[in-house]
């Protein structure tokens, strides 16, 4: 392969993905504005390669779910990082409550904007 043909198979790759996590950001986006809003806990806060990674659960009709999100580091006003045993809301979609967005309230300027590539 010449480095032409290279170059342009790069690129084509690179803009292929870019347009796969949006489309798939805009399919998290149409489930949650039908949503609804619960209390979640976060459950843990880790560093992960290059940035930390937030878990929380909630619950919707008896059934427990696990949402995640990455971001920087923050701390509680009690001082507790990433406000782990903490409630904040979160959406969820009602035709699929797997798919889900908590809200930070304070803190939601330190979460990354990163499409979820693995929606169940």
């Amino acid at each position: 392969m010449t480095k032409v043909k290279r170059k342009y198979f790069v690129i084509a790759g690179i803009v292929s993905l870019i347009i796969f996590g949006l489309l798939l950001n805009t399919y998290k986006e149409h489930y949650l504005n039908d949503g609804k809003t619960t209390l979640g806990v976060v459950t843990n806060f880790k560093y992960n390669y290059q940035s930390y990674v937030g878990t929380y659960k909630y619950s919707v009709d008896g059934k427990e779910y696990e949402g995640q999100w990455t971001g920087n580091l923050f701390e509680c006003p009690d001082g507790t990082k990433g406000c782990v045993g903490k409630e904040f809301p979160v959406t969820y979609s009602v035709n699929k409550p797997s798919i889900s967005e908590i809200d930070l309230k304070q803190f939601e300027n330190k979460k990354n904007y990163k499409p979820n590539l693995f929606l169940k």
